[in-house]
């Protein structure tokens, strides 16, 4: 199996696809409702490395994908 190439996203970009920018240095979140009660939240760095959770509370997913953030660049 090949990898896929990765394209380097830019800060500015990135921002505005995952605008919450201050919780784990050089990546990016963000927050949706996909239904009612229901959300997902998902994150980047600019390599294209992502972390996403979903579940019922919006608050709890983001600081799970924000260790889970962490944890991928260690």
């Amino acid at each position: 199996m090949s990898k896929r190439p990765v394209t380097r996203m830019s800060e500015a970009e990135a921002k505005g696809r995952y605008p919450i920018a201050d919780r784990v240095p050089g990546w990016f979140f963000r927050v949706e409702e996909i239904s009612a009660g229901a959300w997902r939240v998902e994150g980047t760095d600019l390599d294209g490395r992502t972390v996403a959770r979903t579940g019922s509370d919006p608050h709890e997913l983001l600081a799970e994908c924000c260790e889970d953030a962490r944890k991928v660049a260690r």
